[in-house]
């Protein structure tokens, strides 16, 4: 028993041993004073004859912790874990500011404590927040404040200055929001200091503020980054959040360039820079001059600039490759022609970097003073725009006229779909039959509906490829003897994953089920008794003069496909694609409660019942091959094909054979004749292999969802 005991002991105590806790690395943030920020014209030669003390700042409980809090959407806030306050707020707020006002020697005395006399002036700061906003489009700094200037000897004259701003982040880094509010403090702090020496007379109050540096479209952060002494980062904004926007370039005052791209850090020598920036040719491109880079300083360039991506499809959603051209509304000048990526090969979308204004953007080489085949686009400043235009194709799939242009909701956010591609269709048909060939007085009606649900999602992003296609299919027919009866019941689930290592070669798993979504029943003419056998050939349940049975539950039987290997992309043009893939495979189909009606009669008591028998859960694993292939022929015809094979390891399994073809005929813009034929093997009650071959031919009334 001790020895139990000792055993059980040892083993919590390597378990506790084991057990190590997830360091969490925390990244702590200071404030500091930003000398190069000093306004020339509040440096005091003479300081006033006042004292001044700062007292300590009131902030509320919510702000006044150590975690930097974050608000998002409402009024709900959540504190960062990670990213904390190196010094209490209280402490280093009212710092922060003595150090400013000291500087400029405006008081004779500044201090946060006056403990042997009386001060002249104080100094009271109350901070109602200071947060991070972010939502799903911007985040910004934010910081509610008040100070409050009083004059103890001129019967407590006050100066009140109001703070509630925010200051919108051009990158996601935490190290920017805590600069923009040290900035925000100084920069307020110096609006007081003005009103305060208005008043006592020694200079005129300032309207605005001087800018934080000569350039008044750039905002000064400090640097994170290692650099070398003497060097700047300068940061300009990609708005595209993509890493293809045009480079820009850079000359210093010694005839020095550089190149840099949006979006990515670029460190440089401290000094004054110019640069060229934008689409078209040079002649065309925007100018920014006197930027100022400063030693251990990041400028970020706030934009004055847009972006611009043009997309092309055809009322199938499917990308066209047509060529386009950009011009500007009021001279006419071309920017450039322009012809949507192949994005499967791994291409990027073209981001054009405009001057904010109206642009025209034609078609099929149609010139600028062109009536047709064209749209215009309004870009703002500081924005980054998605259009798309919709082309026709005629009877051999080549692309026609514009038929449609503007902003499309997928396209508004483009920023945070990227390489996603959704397509949601309804599909419907009905079909009302009636003849009294039979009796004269009597007409005998069928009414057959059938619906579709089709849903497909890609992602697309060389050198992932994923799909996922989901459709359910439910048909009813009902007849004048009969109620309505479920005649067509298929839902299934295909997903692939390629990682594409070469251009047209790379490796996919796959995962696909299949099933329906109710109860099948085999009906019966007139009424029959019956007896369900299971797998060992025991009654599980019998009936007496039913005209129908149960034989298949809902999403019984259950079919599961996985699979690993190579995928040949074939061909993979607008007309033409076919992919071939060959791997490991697995399938598995359950059976579960699952009948099949047999021709066997089994007599009790001079009873006879027909049997339904048990079907067996079958797995296999083996070789498999499929190819997928979808076509655009002539006169609007559409043909898809997928084919599996599943060939097992064991010798006396038989082949798995499915294959799947749909020839679709486009007769109007919503409407299409559909014809659909699907084999597949299977093996009867006496184990005999034959061919299931299923058919459907309907008129289609498509309508696709956004």
């Amino acid at each position: 028993m001790k020895k139990i005991i000792l055993l059980f002991l040892l083993v919590i105590l390597a378990t506790g041993c084991g057990y190590t806790r997830e360091t969490v690395i925390r990244n702590y943030y200071i404030l500091e004073y930003y000398s190069h920020t000093e306004k020339e014209d509040l440096f005091l030669d003479e300081p006033l004859n006042l004292s001044l003390q700062i007292n300590d700042v009131v902030i509320p409980s919510t702000y006044n912790r150590p975690e930097i809090v974050i608000r998002h959407f409402g009024p709900r806030i959540t504190y960062s874990e990670n990213d904390v306050w190196a010094t209490r707020l209280t402490e280093i707020i009212p710092s922060l500011i003595s150090k400013r006002i000291s500087t400029y020697n405006i008081f004779r005395r500044v201090s946060r404590d006056f403990l042997d006399v009386r001060p002249d002036c104080n100094l009271t700061l109350r901070v109602n927040n200071i947060e991070l906003y972010e939502t799903e489009d911007i985040r910004a700094a934010g910081i509610n404040m008040t100070f409050v200037f009083q004059d103890n000897r001129e019967n407590n004259m006050f100066i009140e200055h109001s703070v509630n701003t925010e200051k919108i982040l051009l990158d996601d880094e935490v190290e920017t929001f805590v600069q923009v509010v040290n900035e925000i403090l100084l920069e307020e702090t110096d609006a007081l200091l003005y009103k305060i020496l208005h008043h006592y007379g020694r200079m005129p109050e300032k309207e605005t503020l001087q800018p934080l540096s000569d350039t008044a479209d750039s905002l000064l952060q400090e640097i994170t980054e290692d650099v070398p002494e003497g060097m700047g980062i300068l940061l300009v904004p990609a708005l595209s959040k993509a890493d293809n926007e045009p480079p820009y370039k850079l000359f210093s005052r010694d005839g020095k360039e550089y190149d840099g791209i949006p979006g990515e850090p670029l460190a440089l020598p401290a000094g004054k820079y110019t640069m060229e920036y934008g689409s078209g040719s040079r002649r065309q491109m925007m100018k920014k001059k006197d930027i100022k880079i400063i030693p251990r300083y990041k400028t970020i360039i706030e934009p004055d600039w847009s972006c611009l991506i043009v997309n092309i499809i055809d009322e199938r959603q499917e990308v066209v490759r047509v060529r386009y051209e950009i011009f500007d509304w009021e001279t006419g000048q071309t920017y450039g022609i322009g012809i949507p990526a192949r994005r499967e090969y791994g291409e990027k979308q073209q981001v054009w970097m405009l001057e904010p204004g109206r642009y025209k953007i034609t078609i099929n080489n149609e010139p600028f003073n062109t009536y047709r085949n064209f749209t215009t686009v309004y870009l703002t400043e500081g924005e980054f725009q998605k259009i798309t235009l919709v082309v026709s194709t005629n009877q051999d799939g080549t692309p026609g006229d514009l038929i449609g242009a503007g902003v499309l909701e997928e396209d508004e956010l483009a920023g945070t779909i990227g390489h996603w591609h959704l397509l949601n269709a309804f599909y419907g048909n009905a079909s009302v039959n009636s003849t009294n060939e039979k009796k004269k007085d009597e007409h005998e009606t069928t009414l057959v509906f059938n619906t579709q649900f089709e849903n497909k999602i890609t992602y697309d992003n060389f050198p992932v490829n994923y799909s996922l296609r989901n459709l359910i299919e439910l048909g009813t027919t009902k007849t004048t003897d009969t109620g309505f009866r479920i005649s067509n019941d298929d839902t299934y689930f295909r997903n692939t994953f390629i990682l594409y290592f070469l251009e047209n070669m790379g490796i996919y798993g796959r995962f696909d089920s299949e099933f329906h979504l109710v109860n099948e029943h085999v009906y019966f003419s007139s009424p029959i008794n019956y007896r369900k056998k299971d797998l060992a050939g025991n009654t599980v349940e019998q009936g007496l003069s039913v005209d129908q049975v149960k034989t298949k539950p809902s999403i019984m039987p259950l079919t599961l496909k996985e699979g690993v290997g190579i995928n040949l992309r074939a061909f993979n043009t607008g007309r033409v694609n076919l992919n071939i893939r060959a791997g490991f495979g697995l399938r598995q189909d359950y059976y579960n409660d699952v009948y099949l009606l047999s021709t066997d009669i089994e007599t009790e008591n001079d009873v006879s019942y027909r049997l339904l028998k048990a079907q067996e859960t079958q797995k296999q694993q083996g070789a498999e091959v499929s190819v997928i292939g979808n076509f655009q022929l002539p006169l609007n015809l559409t043909y898809y094909t997928n084919a599996d094979f599943l060939f097992p390891f064991q010798g006396d399994e038989a082949t798995t054979i499915e294959w799947e073809n749909v020839l679709n005929l486009k007769l109007f813009k919503y409407i299409s004749v559909d014809y659909r034929l699907r084999l597949r093997n299977k093996l009867d009650e006496f184990g005999e292999e034959y061919i299931v071959n299923r058919h459907a031919l309907f008129l289609r009334i498509n309508y696709f969802a956004r």
